[in-house]
């Protein structure tokens, strides 16, 4: 039966910079094969033998493959570009660019591993599906809360919730597309599509909800 021990035993850190290499290998070779074969078709042994060293060494740094696993998904989603929504730009130009920096980042080969192994494990580890929904989905919704909430303030959007509108960009953004990737298996889309698409649903969005420029 899975665990479901909420005490979490942390990655021990390294004291020099030997350690440090070290550390980040085994976290690379496990990234590699974690995202490629799944958890529990990965070994600590598999790790050992691609990062080198020894299993000492290893268990010196991770004392558990799962704590491992946590740290390989910590890395992943800390290490992503950070979306800027400024509520003083151009709205268009400012959306267009969040949205294609989602596309890039939820379409990536990275990510469509990443999401496989999360949902695979995730009986196994709630605790790092729930870190990966707060870091990620949640996180880029409440960016868009919070510059679509400030753009209603300022009186630049005709909103009355601004977390049923991030919902509905986020939705007419992803998800025919989210669908087709989970369903048919389809390709990756190019990023000219991205682009093509981020315009698109810039476009319809601020249709519906742009405020009309006074007339003179």
């Amino acid at each position: 039966m899975p665990s479901r021990n909420k005490t979490t035993r942390m990655a021990a850190a390294p004291s020099s910079k030997r350690g440090q290499k070290r550390k980040a290998r085994i976290l690379q070779a496990a990234t590699t094969l974690f995202l490629k074969n799944g958890y529990g078709e990965t070994s600590v042994n598999m790790i050992v033998s691609r990062s080198g060293g020894s299993k000492a060494t290893f268990y010196s740094y991770f004392p558990t493959k799962d704590v491992l696993l946590r740290a390989v998904v910590d890395a992943i989603v800390s290490n992503r570009e950070e979306p800027e929504l400024n509520p003083s730009e151009d709205i268009r130009t400012a959306l267009c660019s969040f949205a294609e920096q989602r596309l890039r980042i939820v379409f990536s080969r990275q990510h469509q591993a990443l999401l496989g192994l999360i949902i695979a494990e995730r009986e196994r580890f709630p605790d790092i599906a729930g870190m990966y929904f707060e870091r990620g989905p949640r996180r880029s919704h409440d960016l868009l809360v919070e510059y679509m909430q400030e753009l209603k303030d300022r009186g630049r959007l005709d909103i009355e919730s601004t977390k049923e509108s991030a919902e509905f960009f986020i939705g007419m953004l992803l998800h025919q597309w989210y669908i087709s990737q989970l369903f048919l298996r389809s390709d990756s889309p190019t990023p000219q599509a991205m682009k093509q698409r981020a315009d698109h649903v810039v476009g319809r969005f601020l249709e519906a909800f742009r405020k009309p420029t006074k007339s003179p």
